[in-house]
């Protein structure tokens, strides 16, 4: 599993367990660290691509 996906996975089970709690505090929580690993993700996600947008740049 590429760390991009893990981390969308991490994030999908945050939010599903979010949807499972009573405790209000607690699913903000778990929605606050579905967010930041959705942000990993997008990060690793724009990392990767940055070396292929200068390579076709560069061409």
């Amino acid at each position: 599993m590429s760390d991009t996906a893990h981390y969308r996975f991490q994030s999908d089970q945050a939010r599903r367990l979010a949807r499972q709690v009573t405790d209000t505090s607690v699913r903000e929580k778990l929605l606050e660290m579905a967010d930041e690993y959705g942000r990993y993700a997008d990060l690793i996600e724009a990392r990767s691509a940055e070396p292929a947008a200068v390579a076709l740049a560069a061409h």
